[in-house]
């Protein structure tokens, strides 16, 4: 029947079980939700971080181009009115947009055409640029209006919720500005 304990006189049962309790599947299911939770999370900032380093090595590619044009042409590429490329802003749901599509090519009085920076397949952005001659005015981006200038932006709405993540970068500053780069 048992191990009787002989001063006390004690019997002593042994129980096995054959499943998991109620309380011990809770648990499980809580620390699945929870990891799940983590994962998503963590998912998200890293397709986020990719989009945005397609943004800021763009930009990188363009301030480049911009500064090797102003030593050969002694200006920025580029009118005050800006250059808007391409011509859709890239969502969730229609993806990336092809940058130089041939039914669809840069046209030729858009600066974009005239720098001739490309990306080398799609993007995620709609990339918007200016420049101006000293006097001009630069918006917002440009502090300096006295000497020649350019700034440059990527725009997207990741998660189409109307709130766009900007990252800009001008004449003036080496450095990527970043706004909402999450959204």
């Amino acid at each position: 029947m048992g191990v009787t304990d002989g001063e006390a006189g004690l019997q002593v049962r042994t129980r096995t079980t054959n499943g998991f309790t109620l309380v011990e599947l809770m648990i499980v299911v809580v620390i699945i939700g929870v990891l799940s939770v983590l994962a998503i999370t963590g998912y998200r900032k890293y397709t986020y971080a990719a989009r945005n380093a397609e943004a800021v090595q763009f930009l990188g590619g363009v301030r480049a181009a911009q500064l090797a044009y102003y030593q050969a042409n002694g200006v920025f590429c580029g009118s005050t009115s800006e250059a808007v490329w391409p011509r859709d802003l890239p969502s969730v749901d229609s993806g990336k947009i092809r940058w130089n599509d041939p039914a669809d090519p840069i046209p030729a009085n858009n600066a974009w055409h005239d720098l001739a920076v490309e990306s080398p397949g799609s993007v995620w952005f709609r990339y918007r640029m200016a420049a101006g001659r000293p006097g001009q005015d630069g918006g917002a981006a440009i502090r300096n209006s006295n000497r020649p200038w350019f700034w440059a932006q990527a725009n997207g709405d990741f998660d189409s919720n109307g709130v766009l993540s900007t990252f800009e970068v001008t004449s003036e500053k080496p450095e990527v500005y970043r706004h909402n780069e999450n959204e």
